[in-house]
């Protein structure tokens, strides 16, 4: 069956048919899309069998929930103070036409009404083929329950915004050969320590449309964790955009920095290529987190005990 619309508010007209606990297959044959739209989807330029992207979270609203999540807005509670950080400059007056420009990061109060963090679905696409190789655009398989009902109508709507249209695989699943998974999601840098003003320009490529306030805290973070010399970085591609990770891995510590703000520091102890074949999901899970150092006061101590511990 082909669904083609805007978006759908009920899937339940298109899934009639199909009995409870029976597995559906969301996708859409590769030959009714464009090599451009895949890449800007977040895949390579020639795509092959088990290539598995995050979209990139530009197609509108479902994508961009898809990859960052969203946050609830409580306006029928009271208001509650919150903080952003910006960089605050002054002048340190050695005498009377003699000065230094000084600035620093701080924590400024505002108020808002709370807000509840939902977290993304991360939903991936991945490259498949059927047995007689016809190439397709699939996400996993979702069995057809009550329980997954939000789920399999956010994957709907997901390739109605991408694509214009969704098609449901319910028979011969069998014929989706399958091919080991290789995730798209990060870019390793060339290996080697690099100078600040160096990673500087290469992160402005990923980050430079940020406003002038918001980048000064991003670039203080990125540098203050690159003055301990990571051995690799990666930067988030598609639906990953905006994520940078440090690897310092004999240390066992691995740091995902985010220019999002309202968000944290992640610190991993997994391995890099354990780590890359996470979905964001599950990046995400605190159950995977060794630690998350929250974006207040107090990070740049923080960051510095946790990476001063010497080389082993």
């Amino acid at each position: 069956m082909i669904i083609k619309k805007k978006r759908i508010r009920d899937l339940e007209h298109y899934t009639r048919l199909v009995p409870r606990g029976e597995t559906i297959i969301f996708g859409i044959y590769a030959a009714a899309t464009t090599n451009n739209l895949l890449k800007k989807i977040g895949f390579s330029q020639n795509p092959t069998l088990g290539d598995a992207v995050l979209p990139a979270s530009i197609f509108g609203p479902i994508s961009a929930y898809n990859a960052n999540g969203k946050t609830f807005v409580h306006k029928d509670e009271p208001m509650e103070t919150a903080y952003r950080q910006a960089e605050w400059h002054w002048k340190q007056w050695r005498g009377r036409y003699d000065y230094d420009e000084q600035s620093k990061i701080v924590d400024i109060p505002y108020q808002r009404y709370p807000r509840t963090f939902i977290p993304p679905p991360s939903i991936e696409l991945v490259i498949a083929q059927r047995a007689d190789g016809e190439k397709v655009i699939v996400t996993h398989a979702i069995t057809h329950t009550p329980k997954n009902k939000e789920r399999m109508l956010h994957v709907v709507n997901l390739f109605l915004e991408i694509f214009g249209e969704c098609q449901l695989f319910t028979e011969n699943l069998g014929d989706f050969l399958k091919a080991p998974l290789r995730r798209l999601n990060w870019t390793v840098l060339p290996p080697g320590r690099r100078p600040w003003m160096q990673l500087k320009l290469e992160v402005n490529q990923i980050i430079g449309n940020l406003t002038k306030g918001n980048l000064a805290v991003i670039h203080h973070r990125l540098e203050s964790v690159n003055k301990y010399g990571p051995e690799f970085l990666a930067v988030g591609r598609a639906g990953f955009w905006g994520y940078v990770i440090f690897g310092f891995p004999d240390k066992d510590i691995y740091i995902l920095e985010s220019i999002y703000f309202g968000n944290a520091t992640y610190v991993f102890a997994d391995n890099w290529e354990t780590l890359s074949t996470k979905t964001k999901a599950e990046i995400l899970d605190a159950k995977l987190q060794k630690e998350r150092i929250i974006h207040k006061e107090g990070w740049d101590r923080n960051i510095h005990a946790l990476l001063k511990q010497k080389r082993t």
